[in-house]
């Protein structure tokens, strides 16, 4: 007798699953996308989940936090006392339309301070602001200040200090802006809610003054003075850099030092630099490289020479010669490229990027990495001898949208 054979009724096999359905693993997963504006906007376009997940400020301030530096994502052009133009130096699907970005200084107003009575210059951007100060038709004094967040459009007026004096209204004055976020977790990059400060800055032949704005308390503290060891009429450079919670600018007069306000302490004071920034060169630039306080020399034959403050074992600060970079050998120049070399655009002290024109293109190099890439075809300021090119940084979420172009 033949055994009876059952058929096994068939099982459905199982579902299959992909690391994106695990509701704790997908975070990990898309916190790991590349920090480049059109990465979560396109991500958030996915479905429901992935959209409701990006659009948490915890897991906004986790992608903020693994990245840790927000990427360049294009450069402000200043054409003094005209526009403020903006241009990427991304590659599609992240390129942002300048039209987004750019403004006219005729155009702005707002907070009371309409009118044609001075003008409004273009001082500085960090941390996802943009600063402007307003003063006399020759460009001296600050009457007003402006704040402005490029990706969300609000802009903030504030007065100008009540303290300052007839001898701030004479000089050339910097400013500066910057977050003063306390959370643990913060990463600069994203810090369109988030408090900041504003810093005035000028110096005289007998002084360096400075004067702390704070968002929390919207109002200024007190004046911030100190001699300056140079006997002639002082300046302070226009290029900051921030180091630990300190600001620095180069101040020049029959010397060059570097003068650095601590925000901790509210305190002013003139660092000296080596005899070699006193020396003939191309170009001097505030720089972070070392991981602290630093400076570049670009000589003549465009070598970058950096400086960095080291301390000793016995607490002596003092200046070491650190890294050469050969710039006229790093670019990818044809013979004879070099010899219409225009000149150095400026150094970000804070990116540690530098941007350099040549008459094969305008460069932009990151000195950490030497890696650089052709960011125009020809120099833009090649018509205008007094102009400025600045890095803007920031982090891009679904919810600040750039309209990049894919």
């Amino acid at each position: 007798m033949n055994p009876i054979c059952r058929r096994r009724s068939a099982l459905p096999p199982p579902a299959k699953t992909t690391p994106t359905d695990d509701e704790n693993l997908l975070p990990e997963v898309l916190i790991r996308l590349p920090p480049q504006p059109s990465s979560l906007p396109r991500a958030s376009l996915v479905c429901k989940q992935w959209r409701h997940l990006i659009a948490d400020p915890q897991f906004l301030r986790r992608f903020c936090a693994h990245h840790r530096e927000p990427p360049i994502i294009g450069v402000f052009l200043d054409f003094y006392r005209g526009d403020l133009s903006f241009r990427s130096v991304l590659d599609r699907p992240d390129l942002i339309p300048p039209e987004r970005l750019s403004v006219r200084f005729d155009g702005i107003e707002g907070g009371g301070v309409e009118g044609n009575d001075g003008i409004w210059s273009f001082r500085r951007c960090r941390h996802g602001r943009v600063l402007f100060t307003r003063g006399d038709h020759l460009g001296k004094g600050c009457r007003h200040v402006l704040v402005w967040d490029p990706v969300t459009g609000d802009r903030r007026f504030i007065g100008s200090p009540p303290q300052l004096d007839h001898d701030w209204s004479k000089s050339h004055v910097q400013a500066d802006v910057l977050c003063v976020a306390g959370d643990k977790d913060h990463v600069h990059g994203s810090c369109h809610s988030s408090p900041f400060n504003v810093v005035l800055v000028c110096a005289d032949k007998l002084a360096a003054r400075a004067c702390v704005y704070s968002s929390e308390t919207n109002s200024w503290g007190d004046l911030i003075s100190t001699d300056v060891p140079y006997h002639t009429m002082s300046c302070v450079g226009s290029r900051s850099i921030l180091v630990g919670n300190s600001l620095h600018w180069f101040i020049f007069g029959t010397q060059t030092g570097i003068l650095k306000l601590d925000l901790d302490t509210r305190s002013l004071a003139v660092v000296e630099v080596p005899p070699d920034a006193h020396s003939s060169h191309h170009g001097l630039y505030l720089s972070t490289l070392g991981g602290g306080l630093g400076f570049i020399v670009v000589s003549d034959d465009f070598v970058a020479q950096l400086w960095v403050r080291t301390t000793d074992f016995d607490g002596v600060a003092g200046w070491m010669p650190a890294q050469a970079i050969e710039l006229n050998k790093l670019l990818p120049l044809r013979p004879g490229e070099w010899t219409n070399l225009q000149t150095v655009l400026g150094v970000a002290g804070d990116e540690n990027v530098i941007f350099v024109s040549t008459s094969g293109g305008v460069f932009m190099v990151h000195l950490e990495s030497l890696q650089f890439k052709k960011i125009f075809e020809s120099n833009p300021f090649a018509e205008c001898t007094t102009s400025t090119i600045h890095p803007f940084t920031s982090f891009f979420t679904a919810g600040n949208n750039m309209n990049v172009q894919g």
